[in-house]
């Protein structure tokens, strides 16, 4: 089965291999995919349903570790979760009693935590797939990739390399899964934040990781960019010059060439 798997790489698996190739990422890049209909699951035959109520933090783990392609519709995963993807309306014990109370001192600061929370609006979709973007699974609706600040600071460099712009990124706290796919999906912008207290206590995220939400058009752009980047030079893993050396003479001669 997995020969026949890779036989399907197409343009995405073309691009993610190069990618992991030149960050030299530990794990997969992740495609999420939103269908309309729940009864649209069935028709990925390389899908899993899995049967317990999960955290979207644990499908994505075991997504980019695990090789799998999961599905899921609201009756699998936690309602935080659920209601951040769009897939229930807001739950009514949000507020007093919810992730916010457990992190925020008073009333006051839980609701303002949940005023901040992006969520993506209800009656778009009904059900989520998840799945290592190597394998060309489908046309993805964004990509998820993990990796640590020195890979993530070359893969803003490529977003940037051409029409650059200054890139802003959030953090509303315990809600990474809202900083990174929520707002990306709505705003269309590569979203960057840190990986959450829960992400990393039930979805294994490590302490040197950090998350990034692309669309996947954005992807063509970024590849390119770190093929060029890394002609010039710059690339992973990034090589020390020394703390102690006149570094005037290179900066000199690099500068130079690109005059």
């Amino acid at each position: 089965m997995a020969e026949d798997r890779w036989k399907m790489e197409g343009k995405w698996g073309v691009l993610t291999r190069k990618l992991e190739a030149l960050l030299r990422l530990k794990s997969f890049p992740v495609a999420f995919k939103f269908l309309k209909n729940t009864e649209d699951l069935g028709k990925n035959k390389w899908l899993r349903r899995i049967d317990k109520k999960m955290l979207l933090c644990q499908l994505i783990t075991i997504v980019r570790n695990f090789d799998w392609t999961i599905g899921v519709d609201k009756s699998g995963l936690f309602p935080r979760c659920a209601h951040i993807l769009g897939l229930i309306d807001i739950p009514k014990e949000t507020g007093k009693g919810s992730v916010g109370a457990l992190f925020c001192k008073t009333e006051e600061d839980v609701r303002r935590y949940e005023d901040s929370i992006i969520r993506i609006p209800r009656g778009k979709h009904e059900a989520l797939i998840l799945a290592p973007l190597a394998y060309n699974p489908f046309e993805p609706d964004l990509i998820l990739i993990y990796a640590n600040p020195a890979q993530m600071i070359l893969l803003i460099n490529a977003i940037q390399f051409e029409d650059y712009e200054h890139l802003q990124f959030s953090c509303s706290g315990e809600s990474s899964c809202s900083d990174a796919i929520a707002r990306c999906y709505l705003t269309g912008k590569p979203s960057l934040t840190i990986p959450c207290y829960g992400e990393r206590r039930y979805g294994h995220t490590q302490d040197d990781e950090l998350m990034m939400a692309l669309m996947p058009q954005t992807l063509h752009k970024v590849v390119g960019s770190l093929e060029e980047l890394y002609r010039r030079g710059i690339r992973y893993p990034i090589a020390y010059y020394g703390a102690q050396v006149d570094a005037n003479r290179e900066l000199t001669e690099i500068y130079s060439l690109y005059k």
